[in-house]
Formats: structure tokens, C-alpha cells, sequence
């Protein structure tokens, strides 16, 4: 069973900092609080990880790769194209519960090992997660937890740990309930932002 750590994010703490790097540093799994609802991370490079998420998380389309986590817009710009537009937007929404679709950058493949076209990119209000990210120096692979074998949504820390424990590695709470929504999704792929999801984030933001 994974380590259910109870931590803190402000400041953070560097003892569980070390514990959860050294969890994706090993091609393993960590269960987090991200600004809306909980989710499972790991190494964006390690495909042992990511199938290994894929498995407690099988409604996932199998030909769809999860989104990435950065820990800023400098970050994000290493693995999606921002231009000055889309910037001036992002810098608004960011960090924020927003996911955002964008062309691939030409780095993306030999930072991931990803070929993908298009890229989905959070940065997150979680003081906690980007720390961890910027910590761990590359964007994370993440996906929101599903729901438990019962039809359950888990809006708590021992909630993920009774259903997902035995899957993941390291469960990092911040003793919080999370109202399990969705994101707001905006695709920019075409240049002019386009609202395709409306869930927690304001989409006016972005002209929806």
C-alpha cells in the first residue's frame, strides 16, 4: 500500500518534498489535491508510470495522453507554442484551474519522449503541486482520479487512499475535502481561444 502523508504547503515541507521526489524519480505514482480534485502524477518520461496509471484509471481513452503539470508559463513554454496573444490571456487564467490546449513545442519529444501534436498544460493554483514541479524540474503526467468501483466521486485524502492505495505510491493531503469538478478546458490550437469545457474557472477569460 502507498504512504498516506499528511503535509503542508505553506511553507512546504522539505521532508515530504524529498518523498514524493524520490517516488517519480523511481517511475512511481503520486496521488495529489490539485486545485478542484484529486489526481495521480508521475514522471511525463516514464512509460512504466504512465501505464501504470492507465491501469487504475481504464476508462482513460487509450489514445489519449494525459495532461501535463508546469509549475509556470516559463515552463509551459517549453513543451507548448505561446505566442504574444495567447500569453497576454494565460497570464490571466494562470495559475489557475485551467487546461489549455496547445501546438506542441519542438522540445516537447526529447524532454518526454512524446510526439504528440497537441498538448494539454495546467498550471495550478496548488502552492504544493507547483512547488513539487519546479522541484522536480520537467512538467508532470497527470489525470483527474475517476470514480471508486461503486460509482463514488472521493472528495477526500482517505478516500483515495481506500480506493487507489494499493496502485499508487505516495498519497500527499493536505487534510482538505476537494469538491471533485472538472476543469475548465480552452483549446487554442487554432489561435483565437476556444471554450470546450466549461467546469471551475471563469471562461469570460477567454471571451466564452
Amino acid at each position: 500500500m502507498a504512504e498516506h502523508l499528511y503535509t503542508y504547503d505553506d511553507p512546504v515541507s522539505e521532508r515530504d518534498m524529498k518523498k514524493a521526489l524520490a517516488v517519480l524519480e523511481s517511475d512511481g505514482i503520486v496521488a495529489y489535491p490539485l486545485d478542484c480534485n484529486w489526481a495521480f502524477g508521475c514522471d511525463a518520461s516514464s512509460s512504466k508510470a504512465l501505464d501504470r496509471i492507465k491501469r487504475l484509471k481504464p476508462t482513460h481513452p487509450r489514445d489519449q495522453p494525459f495532461s501535463l503539470i508546469c509549475a509556470d508559463m516559463a515552463m509551459a513554454a517549453t513543451v507548448g507554442n505561446i505566442d504574444n496573444n495567447q500569453y497576454r490571456l494565460l497570464k490571466k487564467c494562470w495559475p489557475g484551474p485551467y487546461t489549455v490546449i496547445l501546438t506542441r513545442h519542438k522540445s516537447l519529444p526529447r524532454q518526454i519522449k512524446d510526439k504528440r501534436p497537441v498538448v494539454g498544460i495546467k498550471v495550478p493554483e496548488s502552492r504544493l503541486i507547483r512547488e513539487l514541479v519546479t522541484r522536480f524540474g520537467k512538467p508532470l503526467a497527470t489525470t483527474s482520479i475517476p470514480l471508486t468501483a461503486s460509482g463514488e466521486t472521493v472528495k477526500m485524502g482517505y478516500e483515495v487512499y481506500e480506493e487507489f492505495g494499493h496502485g499508487i505510491d505516495l498519497l500527499l493531503d493536505l487534510g482538505e475535502e476537494l469538491p471533485a469538478l472538472e476543469s475548465t478546458i480552452v483549446d487554442f490550437t487554432e489561435g483565437e481561444p476556444v471554450v470546450t469545457r466549461v467546469g471551475v474557472g471563469d471562461p469570460k477569460l477567454f471571451g466564452g
